[in-house]
């Protein structure tokens, strides 16, 4: 179960320029379209959650649970993906632009159209 719900990620992100969300289990929410940009994410549970179109932008994902998280559309631009886990994750059509995958397991996630990706 999910440690936040929808409305308080928006106020968190409102609240403040570089959202501290590290640890927080925020799996299978609808966040779609929220801007992230900058967030402190580490070691954070996104698993199952839906992140299309959303703007993540130098957010810090390091160790993340992302398996199975949808990030069709998504800005990735800068984002430190270091360790997380990206099994089964769709990324369609998101900008990875510079983003650190180092040590990050992309197995089986979708990768159609992904801009700045080289396997």
């Amino acid at each position: 179960m999910p440690d936040l719900t929808r409305q308080d990620v928006i106020k968190i992100l409102a609240a403040t320029e570089h959202a501290r969300l590290s640890g927080v289990d925020l799996s299978g929410l609808d966040l779609h379209g929220l801007n992230f940009s900058g967030a402190d994410l580490i070691r954070a549970n996104l698993s199952g959650a839906n992140l299309s179109n959303a703007y993540l932008r130098g957010a810090s994902l390091e160790f993340a649970n992302l398996q199975g998280t949808v990030f069709a559309g998504a800005n990735l631009k800068e984002v430190n993906l270091k360790g997380a886990s990206l099994r089964g994750a769709d990324l369609t059509q998101a900008n990875m632009t510079d983003t650190n995958l180092y040590q990050a397991d992309l197995q089986e996630a979708r990768v159609e159209g992904v801009v700045g990706f080289a396997r």
